[in-house]
């Protein structure tokens, strides 16, 4: 395996190797022999190459500006000047030691404005490559941005469901309420953990949705009935926070709402190639869940699919009620390794 500075070398003399062919091509187009032309050209295009890495490294530190101005010119001017002289002198001594004899004057006028010109191809692709790292950069943050507004609304909206479960507890059954306020406590602490990224061990992950579960049985008791089938090697798999336990959260809505015999959701989590496929289903029927928020989730979780995988948030209807799926890749959990 290459390490990244080899990987650099290649690229660089990669892009280096056209102008070698065409350098070649002019040489023997002038009436040179092959032979005799081709240590000149990888002489030229080597050296050339050279410098180029010290004019890269001065563009890194003269960016390009959003306004251009004349100074920006006036500090390449003297850089282009000293890359020619210096340049031209490279191959005039070239020249020496193979044919034995000064070169022409002309020929080392041509060598200079030679010079000037990759001077500006070297100051050009450095550029191209800047304005690309900018523009991927931006696009990065973009997306970050993206993602923790939707990390920053999608707990709000967790909380104002649980909290609407408890107020409905209170109501009906005080001493589930306080369970539930409990189990409540539990789950805060997953939810509002610091420092955590987007993505968490699906084990963690699938013991919190167990917990919600567990949350909304206080609730509905046996109307909700909950068939669960988790491939184990799943467990060794990272995941998206909130995934699972937000198309749950979906159809307890749709099975329970306005239905007095209640419902099922079945949920299914497995690993097929490189990829987690969490599906979950509901026997909701028609129905449509009535608590207010309750569909933000599912609309928040499609987008954040979207911004860090690149991956659809499948929606159809079975034979009952309602099928929701999605894959991320299956990338080795490391939550073993934090103790």
């Amino acid at each position: 395996m290459l390490d990244r500075g080899m990987r650099k070398t290649i690229a660089i003399a990669a892009a280096w190797l056209p102008f070698l062919a065409l350098w070649q091509m002019f040489a023997m187009q002038a009436g040179a022999p092959f032979m005799r032309a081709l240590p000149f050209s990888l002489f030229a295009i080597a050296s050339a190459a050279t410098l180029g890495l010290a004019v890269s490294r001065f563009c890194s530190r003269l960016p390009w500006p959003n306004e251009i101005r004349a100074s920006f010119y006036l500090a390449h001017l003297p850089a282009a000047a000293v890359y020619a002289a210096v340049w031209a002198a490279g191959m005039y001594v070239f020249d020496r030691i193979v044919d034995g004899k000064p070169a022409p004057r002309t020929l080392i006028a041509v060598w200079l404005l030679e010079g000037v010109w990759l001077y500006a191809i070297v100051t050009a692709f450095s550029y191209a490559v800047q304005t690309q790292r900018r523009v991927l950069q931006a696009e990065k943050n973009l997306a970050v941005a993206r993602l923790d507004a939707l990390r920053s609304r999608l707990h709000p909206h967790f909380l104002f469901n649980a909290l609407h479960t408890v107020g409905a507890l209170v109501r009906h059954d005080p001493a589930e309420a306080e369970s539930a306020v409990e189990k409540l406590g539990d789950m805060l602490r997953y939810t509002l953990r610091d420092g955590e990224g987007d993505v968490v061990p699906f084990a963690e992950e699938w013991e919190f949705t167990r917990r919600y579960l567990e949350f909304e049985q206080l609730r509905y008791g046996d109307r909700l009935r909950v068939v669960s089938d988790i491939d184990p090697l799943s467990l060794t798999c990272s995941a998206p926070s909130f995934a699972l336990q937000t198309l749950v959260e979906n159809s307890v809505r749709h099975s329970i709402s306005r239905r007095a015999e209640g419902g099922r959701v079945e949920i299914s989590a497995r690993v097929g190639g490189d990829r987690l496929h969490i599906r979950v289903r509901d026997d909701g029927g028609n129905g449509v869940a009535s608590e207010p928020g309750s569909q933000y989730g599912l609309s928040a979780l499609r987008e954040r699919l979207e911004v860090v995988y690149g991956s659809r948030l499948n929606v159809s209807r079975n034979d009952t009620g309602f099928e929701v799926e999605f894959s991320v890749p299956c990338t080795p959990s490391d939550g073993d390794d934090d103790e």
